[in-house]
């Protein structure tokens, strides 16, 4: 796998409030959102060349706190097929995300941690 490193994702209960935080304490931009109906927005925040993807709770069903360490790759499901190839079992298989050209797939690393896979048709 010839992936970089492309963004951490966390779960929060309070989407606005950690924006808040990471932009004028720690001094991140916000790059991008994506709506999300129902429920507070995710929003990619930027520092150097890493993202900080902030995931709302409600919407992802899962505790606060560390979600996934996402990798760049050029074809998402050329990655898949590798990683199965080396004995890794897929957590999520190849999905669009239905919004922003991305496309994803999700595995545990070691220790369970979620590792996924990022395909973008545009640069973020």
């Amino acid at each position: 796998m010839n992936g970089s490193m492309h963004k951490i994702a966390v779960v929060t209960d309070d989407v606005e409030g950690a924006v808040e935080f990471y932009t004028t304490v720690i001094g991140m931009q916000v790059s991008e959102r994506f709506a999300n109906d129902g429920d507070e927005d995710f929003v990619f925040l930027k520092s150097g060349e890493m993202i900080l993807e902030l995931m709302p709770q409600k919407t992802m069903g899962a505790a606060v706190g560390f979600h996934h360490i996402s990798f760049r790759v050029d074809s998402v499901d050329a990655t898949a097929r590798q990683v199965q190839d080396r004995g890794v079992a897929l957590t999520v298989a190849p999905v669009d995300a239905g919004v922003g050209g991305i496309r994803v797939a999700f595995f545990q690393g070691p220790n369970d941690v979620q590792l996924q896979l990022f395909q973008r048709d545009n640069t973020v």
